[in-house]
């Protein structure tokens, strides 16, 4: 199972709850969470990819500073749950053990904003074309790239490109010599 469906079944267990999961060395919350979460925690919120919207904690800055995240998340009533590997978790995702870090209570969460869609999303720089940020098609396929990684690379393919064609150029004047 990946960790994006790891995640949504946590979301499924915790319908009532922001869920953050650690990962490497960084508690994640994706999709409507991650939106949540950036407005309230004031976190940058990046898309994983296309679709997957994402926010981190650093594992030390959680337990270092629980007591201040826990309160931010207490005055906006919003409950979370906090997942982390252990050998006691009665979760298992990828071979591991997943139990319960810290848990709180909370209302109802349900997102309004439009933002769940990555192509309506403002803070999406990755799903722009470069003609006049006309938005992707939904349907299609394009990887998502930085605007400016997107010119980089078009620029460094148009060198190679002239660079072949040259060399052609080249070989078809020294076979016309011959």
């Amino acid at each position: 199972m990946k960790f994006y469906e790891s995640v949504l079944e946590l979301q499924k267990l915790n319908k009532n709850k922001v869920v953050f999961v650690k990962s490497g060395v960084f508690f994640n919350s994706i999709g409507k969470d991650a939106i949540i979460l950036e407005k309230v925690l004031e976190l940058k919120r990046t898309c994983v990819t296309k679709g997957i919207c994402k926010v981190g904690l650093p594992t030390n800055y959680v337990r270092e500073n629980f007591s201040k995240i826990k309160e931010k998340l207490e005055k906006n009533n919003i409950g979370f749950v906090f997942y982390d590997e252990m050998q006691t978790g009665n979760l298992i995702f990828n071979d591991r053990k997943y139990g319960i870090l810290f848990e709180g209570e909370g209302k109802v969460i349900n997102e309004e904003r439009k933002c769940v869609n990555c192509l309506n999303c403002n803070n999406n720089v990755y799903l722009k074309k470069l003609n006049n940020d006309e938005k992707i098609n939904e349907n299609s396929r394009e990887y998502t790239f930085k605007k400016e990684d997107y010119i980089l690379i078009l620029e460094i393919l148009e060198n190679v490109l002239n660079s072949f064609k040259q060399k052609l150029e080249k070989e078809e004047n020294n076979k016309k010599e011959d």
